[in-house]
């Protein structure tokens, strides 16, 4: 099992986010981002893969056309170049963890 490990404390973006950066334990990197309730993750495009792990709370996931209710345990896989974006539909927090 991997284990997220935090190397500085969390940052506040603004509208209800705040994320911080650290590393799992296979020395991968990853950031931990958490949500106010009604905090809007904005659309957006990645060039590489990534994997969204819901830590806690509930979150309404666009994925390119589908929309995706995920909760704490869940997972998602972003593909590269995939609209994407997030809505909280209650205070939690998601492990991004960019693929290879």
């Amino acid at each position: 099992m991997l284990v997220f490990t935090a190397e500085c404390p969390f940052k506040d973006l603004g509208n209800g986010i705040a994320s911080r950066q650290g590393r799992m334990s296979d020395n991968s990197r990853a950031s931990e981002v958490k949500f106010e309730t009604g905090a809007f993750g904005q659309l957006h495009k990645l060039p590489a893969p990534q994997q969204v792990r819901v830590l806690s709370g509930e979150f309404e996931f666009t994925l390119g056309n589908d929309m995706h209710i995920l909760f704490a345990g869940e997972t998602l896989s972003i593909p590269a170049a995939t609209l994407f974006g997030c809505f909280c539909l209650a205070e939690g927090s998601l492990l991004e963890i960019p693929q290879k």
